[in-house]
């Protein structure tokens, strides 16, 4: 019996009056519908755990046996489609492509927190086509969904387009990073600080192998530009999650500098402590990120160890100028140092300061930089 079947015949003791007109009709026939039922969900939960948890070939096997006890009974209660008429094919090829969008929308709900499963819920209600096609099988279908999702702060829409940026085809995820962009609320903050520590976990895991790198660099890329989208969202509960990507990703081979002065910017707009181990050890990356020419003809460079001292130095509240760091007035988000020397120095100075300061005293009390003037 397949769960619609249940749903539409409510189980014992849920209506004494309809037992009782009905218990000579079902008696014979219900109770053991309902026991096979049960007998083949946990057939379903075995078979998954041996998929999960199996050897390479128990896993396999499992898979195999999984796959035959959910499409067989699908396919005997179909029979063949082309012996029915046209519009009865059509009606079937519909609801047959849903199949696999369903799951994949059900298994997502199960893993939400009951905040945001609620949140989905209402969203889901109100726009119950457009999420649908958001877990579609085909994915041009998805990728136009996903910019057809209304921007409604602090609603749904925020951790639909996050699960999207997690699509498994980079277009979808791509534009899914767009809309995240354009929206920058809490509820999307809060699903891709999830994504950035499930996506850094995994590939820290070695789960994707030689084969595979080239998908390792596409998740690590969502990775390095999801952080900023956290921080416009302005969301302190990202910071752990982008600290550690940065950690990982920022001493591996699939970041380039400007990916980790993308997670480092990112850290120093959300302005929390927590990120200055992270932003200190990479104080010593002389990676070059840009340069500028400002007044007589004087040339800045910019490193990404610089941008990380910029960032710590906002963090606490402290002048660039203090420390040696240049800031053309022209543009605020550019610091460097005319030359090596100077910039050894204005290193060693936070590292000194950090030391003295942020090391022993409480947050609150930390000093901000005197003013000299």
């Amino acid at each position: 019996m397949s769960k619609k079947t249940l749903e539409q015949s409510p189980p014992t003791g849920r209506s004494a009056g309809r037992l009782l007109v009905c218990a000579m009709l079902t008696v014979g026939l219900y109770l053991p519908a309902v026991a096979h039922a049960d007998d083949d969900q946990d057939r379903l939960k075995r078979l998954v755990d041996q998929v999960a948890r199996g050897d390479e070939v128990e896993a396999a096997a499992a898979g195999e046996r999984l796959v035959e006890l959910i499409t067989k009974p699908l396919v005997e209660a179909i029979g063949s489609l082309e012996a029915r008429p046209i519009e009865e094919q059509v009606r079937l090829r519909r609801v047959l492509a849903r199949v696999t969008g369903a799951l994949r929308m059900r298994l997502f709900r199960t893993d939400l927190s009951p905040e945001d499963r609620k949140l989905f819920d209402t969203f889901a209600a109100s726009y119950p086509e457009l999420v649908e096609r958001l877990f579609d099988g085909n994915f041009h279908v998805r990728r136009a969904a996903v910019q057809q999702v209304p921007l409604e702060p602090n609603t749904g829409a925020g951790l639909l387009i996050a699960a999207k940026v997690d699509d498994e085809d980079a277009d979808v995820a791509a534009t899914a990073l767009e809309m995240a962009a354009a929206l920058h609320d809490r509820v999307v903050a809060r699903a891709l600080t999830r994504y950035i520590r499930d996506a850094t976990a995994t590939v820290e895991s070695g789960f994707y192998g030689p084969h595979q790198q080239d998908l390792a660099r596409v998740v690590a890329l969502i990775v390095a530009r999801s952080a900023p989208v956290i921080a416009d969202a302005g969301s302190s509960e990202g910071v752990p999650a982008i600290s550690e990507a940065l950690r990982f990703f920022g001493r591996s081979k699939y970041w380039d500098h400007q990916h980790r002065a993308l997670a480092v910017r990112a850290l120093g707009q959300l302005g929390d402590q927590r990120a200055a181990p992270v932003l200190l050890d990479f104080l010593d990356d002389p990676t070059r990120v840009r340069w500028r020419t400002v007044e007589e003809g004087k040339r800045l460079v910019e490193t990404v160890g610089d941008v990380a001292l910029l960032n710590l130095l906002r963090i606490y509240e402290l002048r660039p100028e203090d420390f040696g760091l240049q800031v053309p007035a022209q543009d605020p988000s550019f610091a460097g140092f005319a030359n090596d020397e100077s910039r050894r120095e204005g290193h060693h100075a936070v590292r000194i300061w950090y030391e003295q300061h942020a090391r022993q005293a409480p947050a609150a009390s930390l000093p901000a930089s005197e003013d000299q003037d």
